[in-house]
């Protein structure tokens, strides 16, 4: 995480703090009753620590068994504290609103930040530890297998086929990730990138692009004119039948899609000054519309 996306981060953090706020203290301002305030806010605030939780739940940070013994704590505090507060409204003891309120503003964002370090990830924070996950060749197998099973009980599930297209592709998988492709077909005819990266794979099986992997980089292209994986591998197609005029012309459609002084930039630079070399000393090259 970057010292930018901390600040932002930080920055919404505070935002939804301050909304929180607003929401539970401007009532109280205007003379509510303070057992009812009190219960609102206490739902409120449950309301975040779930959602908090669910995000966590959802990004890793917590185990399933955690999220539901913190959930579980959670519910019984809430139950416990609106006991509280409708006890305190039976025996018509009330306090005064404005200091409620200024409990509120002590407390939420407290109990937000407190519940943060507890079961949060406040490390991720630091830009010196934040790591990308330590995923090997075995756990992707893993993952492999485990993809693999599920689609043999739900062999009608399209986007798993194309999960399991792009994994086997990520593993050089060509046979099997062109048998995957198919199987996703209908997710897949009308995805111009997903064409061309099972036009590639094609070609790759099929030592060549003649054929179906070119039928695919035609429908591709005419779904996105400016798709880079269709006109990089057009490019490379054109190359294969010598055609590169054909070549220089994808290319340079590529080229200006990338970011200037990059490294694919200055490859793919690299590449079409090597096919005018090309062109130069083969001027009888047949040059295809």
């Amino acid at each position: 995480m970057t010292a930018t996306n901390i600040g932002i981060f930080t920055l919404l953090c505070a935002l939804l703090i301050v909304l929180c706020l607003l929401m539970l203290v401007w009532p109280l301002l205007r003379g509510r009753s303070a057992a009812g305030d009190i219960r609102r806010s206490r739902y409120a605030l449950h309301a975040t620590i779930l959602e908090e939780l669910d995000d966590d739940l959802r990004n890793g940070r917590l185990s399933q068994d955690d999220f539901a013994a913190a959930k579980q704590e959670a519910e019984a505090r809430l139950v416990a504290e609106v006991g509280r507060a409708d006890a305190s409204s039976a025996q018509q003891k009330t306090l005064p609103a404005n200091k409620i309120a200024l409990i509120l503003a002590i407390v939420l964002p407290l109990t937000a930040a407190g519940l943060y370090f507890k079961i949060g990830t406040p490390a991720a924070l630091n830009p010196s530890t934040h790591q990308s996950p330590n995923v090997g060749p075995a756990e992707v197998d893993s993952m492999v297998k485990k993809l693999e099973a599920r689609m043999a009980l739900e062999p009608n599930d399209t986007a798993g086929w194309l999960m399991l297209a792009r994994s086997y592709r990520a593993q050089a998988r060509y046979t099997e990730a062109a048998q995957a492709y198919e199987k996703s077909w209908p997710l897949l005819e009308k995805d111009p990138g997903e064409l061309a990266r099972f036009a590639g794979v094609l070609a790759i099986e099929n030592n060549g692009f003649t054929g179906r992997p070119t039928e695919l980089l035609v429908k591709s292209l005419d779904l996105n004119a400016s798709e880079p994986d269709a006109l990089m591998l057009a490019g490379s197609a054109a190359v294969e039948r010598g055609d590169y005029a054909s070549a220089i012309r994808w290319w340079n459609k590529l080229l200006a899609l990338l970011d200037p002084g990059s490294e694919d930039e200055v490859w793919l630079q690299g590449e079409i000054r090597t096919l005018q070399d090309r062109q130069a000393s083969s001027p009888a090259a047949a040059a295809h519309p």
